[in-house]
């Protein structure tokens, strides 16, 4: 893979640093100098003319993800990374007075590894208006009823058991004790729509 430099964003009058950031994340994984990155790309907060300027968007990180991957072959390291891709808060359900969507509580993660047994599998729900509902913790199946909602930190602490890191974190003050376990890795569950 070329060298990547900044990418202009067509129709948003933005350049993205996403592709460097990629680049220069894999290549100091591949020296062995760390081994978790934290990469941003943001311009994502349309409160206006949302659709022309979130289309762009996507199609870059679309291209960025593939970007990542294919470099993470070339260099030997895909078959070792997990891949988390969320944002800090979601759009609205509906368009606003100008064309955009304002902030919205709920919000999504993309959890990838090449070829694992859990992927191509959706853990949580909304309805059609994009309101979350509650799903059961241990068969991650509605439940209107005794259900939870899905926080950030079900996500974290669940992958941090994954990745075997749980206890590493707590030692370190980052303890996710008031949330519940949810095992979003079973590749036998997942939440489905009743």
């Amino acid at each position: 893979v070329a060298p990547s430099l900044p990418v202009p964003i067509p129709g948003n009058n933005i350049t993205s640093e996403l592709l460097p950031q990629i680049q220069g994340a894999l290549l100091i994984f591949n020296s062995g100098l760390g081994s978790a990155v934290d990469i941003e790309f943001g311009d994502f907060d349309t409160h206006d003319n949302h659709d022309a300027r979130q289309a762009p968007q996507l199609e870059h990180v679309a291209e960025a993800i593939d970007y990542l991957w294919t470099f993470a072959d070339e260099l030997g390291l895909a078959e070792r990374l997990t891949l988390l891709i969320g944002s800090d808060f979601g759009r609205t359900n509906f368009y606003n007075d100008g064309n955009g969507k304002d902030h919205w509580p709920i919000g999504s993660y993309i959890i990838m590894e090449k070829n694992p047994d859990w992927g191509g599998r959706v853990v949580g729900l909304t309805d059609d208006l994009h309101n979350t509902l509650p799903i059961n913790p241990i068969t991650l199946q509605l439940d209107s009823n005794n259900g939870i909602l899905i926080h950030p930190g079900h996500i974290h602490k669940a992958l941090r058991r994954y990745l075997e890191c749980y206890e590493f974190a707590n030692t370190a003050g980052f303890e996710l004790s008031s949330f519940e376990d949810l095992d979003i890795f079973d590749p036998m569950k997942q939440t489905a729509q009743s």
